[in-house]
Formats: structure tokens, C-alpha cells, sequence
């Protein structure tokens, strides 16, 4: 038992990280999407502001939260292996 809690705390802990960098780098790619549709429409006014209203409108997106099924597959797929190991 101790064993198996020693690697669901690893697996979290590794999951962790992975989701950061994950978020991280999906937030910066939305940033330079936003600069590059600021260029290209030629916008004026306050650039950092606009970037900043992208950013908002991203931390409320759908896929944003998709991010987390970084946790829920392995969590899930790991669940499932347990179950069809010890019960079928």
C-alpha cells in the first residue's frame, strides 16, 4: 500500500510540473497570437491593454480548461488499469 501511495504522489507531482509548463506555454503562444492580430489589423491605442482583454477573455476559455485533462487521462487511464487488473 505504501507503494502505491508513493507513486500517486510522484504521478501528482510529475503531472504538476507537466501542467504548468503545459499552461505556460499556451498562455504565451495566446500572447503572440494576440500581437500578431494587433499588427496585422493595424490597430492603435493602448496595445497592452488589448493583450491584456485577449488574455482575460483566454483565462475564461473552454480550452483553457481543456489543459486539465493532464491530470484526468493518466489519473483515469491508471484507475482503469487497477480495476481491470484486480476485478475482471
Amino acid at each position: 500500500m505504501f507503494g502505491f501511495i508513493r507513486l500517486i504522489l510522484i504521478l501528482l507531482v510529475v503531472l504538476t510540473v507537466v501542467y504548468a509548463a503545459v499552461s505556460l506555454y499556451s498562455r504565451e503562444m495566446r500572447r503572440l497570437k494576440l500581437k500578431r492580430r494587433w499588427k496585422q489589423k493595424g490597430l492603435t491605442g493602448d496595445r497592452a491593454a488589448f493583450i491584456q482583454r485577449g488574455l482575460k477573455q483566454y483565462d475564461r476559455s473552454f480550452r483553457r480548461k481543456l489543459i486539465l485533462l493532464v491530470y484526468i487521462i493518466p489519473l483515469g487511464a491508471l484507475a482503469l488499469l487497477i480495476y481491470v487488473i484486480n476485478f475482471m
